[in-house]
């Protein structure tokens, strides 16, 4: 028995449309993205292992500024207001001081003559007074040095005596530093002429106490010892 042609061209466009509804159902809910849900247990978890942060602490109070007032100073060039205005001064030139001159003052009370305000007038000190007499080696801060000797001579009388021994003598040195002055403190008789004689012509350096020339009072010891 032959098919009608109707059913012949029913057939494809029934089989594509049972493809395209299998391809709804069952297709696309599987490309789709599902978002599984999450157990309850697990976010309760979560929570209780994360501790909340700490409130942010409460801001400080404002310090209230003291208020500054504005100074005026006249020397200075104001840059606010004055408080109150004040009259001028009188600029009028004092009595007996002529306009355009300068008053220097009045020197002050019981100032002695040359003393003008606190200003004094500085008298050089006066040099130290000379000694009247010579002053000891000891007492100056270097003792002269010998720059000029000579040997005393062995007297004849006292070689032939066989005399020996120590003349001690004092000396007067002038500002030059040439023996002036001798004198015999200690004495031998044989002896004294030949140590006078030799000291006599000794010379020193010149000696200063306090920067000024002085004269020297110096004690000078002299041994005669014969030789064998």
């Amino acid at each position: 028995m032959a098919v009608p042609n109707r059913l012949r061209g029913s057939l494809p466009v029934s089989i594509a449309l049972h493809l395209a509804a299998l391809v709804l159902v069952f297709v696309i809910p599987l490309t789709a993205e599902v978002a599984l849900p999450v157990p309850a247990t697990a976010i309760d978890a979560f929570m209780r292992a994360v501790p909340a942060p700490p409130p942010p602490p409460p801001p400080a109070p404002a310090v209230p500024r003291p208020s500054v007032q504005p100074t005026y100073e006249p020397s200075h060039a104001p840059t606010v207001a004055p408080p109150s205005i004040v009259p001028e001064l009188d600029l009028a030139p004092a009595q007996g001081v002529a306009e355009g001159s300068v008053d220097l003052g009045a020197p002050l009370a019981g100032a002695p003559f040359g003393e003008v305000g606190s200003l004094r007038e500085v008298t050089p000190a006066a040099p130290p007074p000379r000694p009247a007499g010579p002053v000891r080696s000891g007492e100056l801060v270097q003792s002269p040095r010998k720059t000029f000797d000579v040997r005393p001579v062995y007297p004849d009388l006292a070689r032939s005596a066989r005399v020996q021994g120590t003349v001690v003598l004092e000396a007067v040195l002038d500002r030059a530093g040439r023996v002036s002055q001798v004198r015999v403190v200690k004495s031998v008789p044989l002896l004294d002429p030949a140590a006078i004689a030799a000291v006599r012509q000794w010379q020193y350096t010149p000696s200063t106490l306090h920067g000024v020339p002085v004269e020297v009072l110096m004690t000078i010891t002299v041994t005669f010892t014969l030789q064998e």
